[in-house]
């Protein structure tokens, strides 16, 4: 069974640094955060952190609970969906938002400033929604 005290660290960090986010969103113009390289690389970390927190929350429950054995967070994020856990939008969006951490902590390419603005813009729903599944999912478990 997932550690209590593991889920609710995570469950905490996702909620900070969606907070951090959704504060940006609301404070930080499009034209502000393009030409600051300091901003960007402060949603590009938020980002980063956010995702991060995610991944190892669905690879503590999918390994402690369902016997997943594999390094990828996509895959965890898939034990998830399969286990009922999370729904299927939340994990096609959090799989699509573990490629976004891949290319932001990995520079693979170019990083655009104006893709992360708009994931800044429209993208930030999902770490309330995974919060919330996981939640509901672990307080049914125990």
């Amino acid at each position: 069974m997932a550690d209590e005290r593991v889920v609710s660290v995570k469950l905490e960090q996702i909620e900070q640094y969606h907070g951090e986010l959704r504060e940006k969103k609301e404070t930080l113009s499009r034209d502000e955060f393009l030409e600051s390289t300091t901003e960007q690389r402060a949603v590009e970390r938020m980002f980063e952190n956010a995702i991060q927190a995610c991944s190892d929350l669905a690879n503590h429950i999918a390994t402690d609970d369902f016997v997943f054995s594999g390094s990828s967070s996509k895959e965890a994020i898939r034990v998830l969906c399969r286990e009922d856990v999370i729904d299927e939008e939340t994990m096609t969006t959090l799989i699509a938002a573990v490629g976004f951490r891949n290319v932001l902590a990995h520079e693979y390419g170019h990083v655009d400033p104006s893709e992360v603005y708009e994931t800044l813009q429209t993208g930030l729903e999902v770490y309330d929604v995974y919060s919330r599944q996981i939640a509901q999912w672990f307080r049914e478990q125990t």
